[in-house]
């Protein structure tokens, strides 16, 4: 992949056909998997706009830019997706990536959103990472306390006491059960 970004760079910097650059430098972003690769393509691509300035005229530039700034954004959200869902917290950290870089300006409104989304919804990773959903540790608990207090009933002792062992038995299985969450997340990721 790296040699295709940088035969790309290479072609466009001799000039030519700039749809076909537009075009090649989507189907190269639909295809990088690292940052290293999405940064280079994200810079070929604001590099292609400036040069459709010199190339189009003010009319057909204008209405380029619009499309191309649109562009961006699908490139910055298609970066931040993981399991199929933007990741809020993977977006803010491109955002800022990419003000740092010159690219974005810092009060563009995807920074703001994505900024709002990370400290709102938090890491969507954590919805996919694994198929036990938090609560489900804490209806077992509960049901496990329920048919307890069935059987305790007729021992003559009172079930009251297991709503308490219920809901602590529940609430350590839902941490662990999180922490496994957060360490193959952070495996996934390194």
């Amino acid at each position: 992949m790296k040699q295709e970004i940088e035969s790309l760079l290479g072609r466009m910097a001799q000039g030519g056909d700039w749809h076909a650059f537009r075009k090649e430098i989507a189907d190269l972003h639909e295809r990088a998997t690292t940052e290293e690769e999405h940064v280079a393509l994200l810079e070929a691509h604001r590099v292609l706009v400036a040069v459709g300035k010199e190339c189009l005229d003010e009319a057909s530039y204008t209405k380029l830019l619009q499309v191309a700034n649109a562009e961006y954004r699908l490139f910055l959200n298609k970066e931040a997706t993981e399991d199929g869902l933007v990741n809020p917290v993977l977006l803010d950290r491109i955002t800022r990536r990419e003000v740092a870089a010159g690219r974005l300006a810092p009060n563009d409104n995807l920074r703001t959103l994505a900024a709002a989304g990370a400290s709102v919804l938090g890491d969507s990773t954590k919805i996919t990472a694994h198929r036990c959903k938090p609560g489900d540790w804490f209806f077992y608990g509960m049901g496990l306390a329920a048919f307890l207090a069935l059987a305790l009933e007729n021992a003559h002792v009172s079930p009251l006491w297991l709503i308490a062992l219920g809901l602590i038995v529940g609430w350590f299985l839902n941490e662990r059960e999180r922490k496994h969450i957060d360490s193959s997340i952070d495996a996934k990721r390194k």
